[in-house]
């Protein structure tokens, strides 16, 4: 009878909050309790990577460890009503070069253009990243950076996201799954495919074929070319294409105050 196959750990920081950006000393307490021979790779999920360069004590532990995979979170509406302390785009893209560098690999950094949504700020401010002049731009301005991979997917309006936008003068401009798709499909995909992008889709049931965390990629890219699970992620959503993984992350306040999130985000007062 055979044995079944031990992997080391991917671990997961963090669908739950930005660890990076606000919690970078508990996140070091975790890996360091996991322990870095434990670990296959670490998928670190950020709208700024900031801390991976400046956090000293962060940057060591990262250094030890065999493989950092970054999920860069840029909608295009940092710094609006929307993502009120997230940061610009500008601020984020000028730290490419060097993340890149630390990395060891542009293949170990995916954009994630994510979610889309379209919503109006007290009937006057339209705020929206359904729009191809925005995701243009941001193409052109990774363009030459070795990035092969974006992921994009719709916004899910939980009851809780709905009323914290009702509540703060959001309305939600609605979209049909079918708008969605021929979005994707007939506008964003062929300009990716003419930059030499994938584009990947996250828990969009026509179109998506593969996860955010995706074992075999991890496994390619592995230094070692060590082999990690490629088995189905069952704690996440049923149309969830990722892998297994282990999300150290916990439902802290995320200070980047994005009125969609689904976690626990801290919400500021937007000024009148």
């Amino acid at each position: 009878m055979n044995k079944k196959t031990r992997y080391k750990s991917v671990i997961s920081a963090s669908r739950r909050v930005d660890l990076l950006t606000f919690y970078p000393d508990f996140m070091v307490e975790r890996l360091e309790k996991i322990g870095k021979e434990n670990i296959h790779t670490l998928v670190i999920w950020t709208k700024n990577p900031e801390n991976i360069l400046k956090h000293k004590k962060l940057n060591k532990t990262l250094k030890s460890l065999d493989q950092v995979y970054v999920l860069l979170t840029i909608t295009g509406l940092g710094g609006t009503e929307l993502e009120p302390n997230a940061p610009s785009n500008e601020k984020v893209l000028q730290l490419l070069p060097k993340l890149i560098d630390f990395l060891g690999s542009s293949k170990r950094l995916a954009i994630r253009y994510d979610p889309l949504l379209d919503v109006y700020y007290k009937d006057e401010v339209h705020l929206t990243n359904i729009d191809m002049e925005i995701f243009k731009n941001l193409l052109k301005d990774i363009k030459g950076s070795g990035i092969e991979r974006v992921i994009t997917s719709y916004i899910t309006l939980y009851p809780k996201v709905v009323k914290r936008l009702e509540k703060n003068n959001f309305r939600v401009v609605p979209h049909s799954k079918d708008e969605i798709e021929n979005f994707i499909q007939k506008r964003m995909i062929p300009l990716c495919e003419k930059e030499n992008l994938k584009l990947n889709t996250c828990v969009l049931p026509d179109l998506t074929t593969t996860g955010c965390i995706e074992g075999k990629l991890l496994s390619e890219l592995h230094p070692e070319k060590e082999r990690c699970s490629l088995a189905k992620d069952q704690s996440q959503r049923p149309n969830c294409h990722c892998t297994k993984s282990l999300d150290i992350g916990e439902w802290f306040s995320c200070y980047h105050g994005c009125f969609y999130c689904y976690g626990n985000p801290h919400i500021p007062e937007l000024k009148v």
